[in-house]
């Protein structure tokens, strides 16, 4: 079957290398310029058969299977010319290109064996010139991925994002830098993704600090550093490492430095009870003076009985919730046994309370602050996540608290207009689930993670159970369960609370919501 032409690929194709030229250029040598406006000088039959090989899994292509229109001896004949696409590969460099059968037929013409695996087969024919079929190759991948990321229009993502009508916001891109100060430091985040940095590279990217509009490779440099047990030094110029810092100085014999770095403390409250911990177990050693923290209000237990399923095999305990039904996690279990006494619960995961967070915060989104917006088609500011967010736009993100507090989740539902958000999952579940609670409950949860970041969802409890009759629950102790929504932390067997869990249990009983600790235990 023939796949008939279309103008769309080669359109997105050029929209995204357009889009990264006028906002990038500087980002690019002069010779990829040179290639990126040489695919947008290409005919439109070359330009949609380049653009849809280079979103294809791999890079080299058997001619006789590109059942493309497009795909004429003339379209491939320009995209070569222009250094696009080469016929040029090795026989090695072709094996992954062909199917098994291909390659079992080729060994049987040079009379090698025909049996075995498909590496056995390619281990066979490595080095010889085995292949009759001509390919192409396609070249430049990379630098397309590069484009479509600093022009940011997703290729890959245009035609879904067709298909569900998406619908972006309109706002001005708020200059500044973009993504990267510099070619320097774009290759050295781009080479971080990868895992291929040097450790001078790594110490390099750990020691300047999470850019606000991203952590995860910066956490990549800095485990790198980690993994090589550097010296508390090292350490200390190294931004979030303040507990292996201690460790450090601990292992190096400085304790009288190492307390004093506890009592420095923390923004990151996790970070700082660790601290606390530690600071109290060195002064101790050294007789030195520590103030202990407040205490953590802890949450109510609740013990739940339930039928553990011994005899299933699985990475983790089954339960069930009666005699005969299916062994399920306990998670499960106890959703099954809420929804038995009448009340409606979820999982408590990062998709709520993004989502909440992006319907609450939509208009914090395209506040021009500088470098945040740099192109447009972008469904949120580059700090969007991070606890930057919050610290560029502190005044109005209080504002928009104290409205939900007195207006709930309403209003905000209705300003939407269907725009794309970033964090926004699952729209219409998340506001049934919103619409069921009160502001100040939505406002609790959004203030904590819009202050950390939405790394601080991972610690949330495992279920949120919403407003419902105060009906017991069935073989547990206490059995009553409050009307209000609640929360519920599920713990098995010999599970513990995490730190992060325990502080949120503090920030919610801090703030009168209802939290608790469900510990599980096998019914007799």
């Amino acid at each position: 079957m023939r796949i008939p032409r279309s103008p769309i690929p080669a359109d997105d194709l050029r929209t995204a290398v357009r889009s990264a030229l006028e906002r990038e250029a500087l980002l690019f040598t002069a010779g990829e310029v040179v290639v990126l406006r040489t695919i947008l000088a290409l005919g439109d039959d070359a330009a949609e058969l380049y653009a849809r090989l280079s979103l294809r899994v791999g890079t080299v292509f058997r001619v006789s299977t590109l059942a493309y229109e497009c795909a004429t001896e003339a379209a491939i004949a320009e995209a070569q010319a222009a250094g696009l696409l080469s016929g040029a590969a090795s026989d090695t460099l072709a094996l992954p290109a062909f199917p098994a059968d291909v390659l079992r037929a080729a060994c049987v013409r040079l009379g090698l064996p025909r049996s075995g695996a498909r590496a056995d087969l390619e281990d066979r024919l490595r080095g010889r010139p085995w292949r009759e079929e001509p390919v192409v190759v396609v070249h430049h991948r990379r630098l397309l991925e590069r484009a479509d990321c600093l022009g940011g229009f997703d290729r890959s993502l245009a035609p879904v994002e067709r298909i569900q009508g998406t619908i972006w916001a309109d706002y001005e891109p708020t200059g500044g830098s973009g993504a990267f100060p510099d070619r320097r430091a774009m290759g050295l985040w781009e080479r971080a993704r990868r895992g291929e940095l040097t450790a001078e590279e790594a110490l390099t990217i750990a020691t300047a600090g999470p850019p606000p509009w991203g952590r995860s490779p910066w956490w990549n440099a800095v485990e790198e550093v980690l993994g090589s047990s550097p010296a508390a030094d090292v350490l200390r110029r190294i931004p979030g490492c303040a507990v292996p810092h201690v460790r450090a100085l601990e292992a190096e014999g400085r304790l009288v430095e190492a307390v004093q770095r506890c009592r420095e403390g923390s923004d990151d409250p996790e970070v700082q009870l660790a601290l606390g911990r530690t600071g109290r177990r060195l002064a101790k050693r050294t007789a030195l003076p520590w103030a202990p923290p407040p205490p953590l209000h802890e949450a109510p237990v609740r013990k739940v009985w339930l039928e553990r399923a011994s005899s299933v095999t699985a990475p983790r305990p089954l339960w069930r919730v009666e005699e005969g039904s299916e062994p399920v996690p306990v998670e499960e279990a106890c959703l099954s046994r809420l929804a038995a006494a009448g009340r409606t619960a979820l999982h408590s995961e990062n998709w709520l309370w993004t989502s909440l967070f992006a319907l609450v915060f939509r208009e914090l989104y395209w506040l021009p602050v500088p470098g945040t917006l740099p192109t447009t088609r972008r469904a949120g500011p580059l700090d969007l996540g991070t606890p930057a967010f919050f610290a560029a736009r502190a005044d109005k993100a209080l504002s928009v608290l104290s409205r939900l507090r007195a207006q709930g989740l309403a209003p905000f539902v209705a300003a939407w207009k269907g725009e794309r958000l970033d964090g926004l999952v699952n729209a219409q579940r998340a506001i049934e689930v919103g619409a069921a609670l009160d502001g100040p409950f939505i406002a609790v949860v959004l203030e904590r993670i819009l202050r950390l970041g939405w790394a601080a969802a991972r610690g949330l409890p495992d279920l949120l159970v919403l407003p419902g009759p105060a009906n017991p629950l069935f073989d547990a102790l206490p059995s009553t369960l409050p009307e209000s929504a609640f929360f519920a932390e599920i713990k098995g067997p010999g599970d513990s609370l995490r730190e992060g869990q325990r502080l949120w249990h503090h920030s919610l009983r801090e703030a009168d919501i209802f939290v608790e600790v469900w510990v599980v235990e096998t019914a007799i």
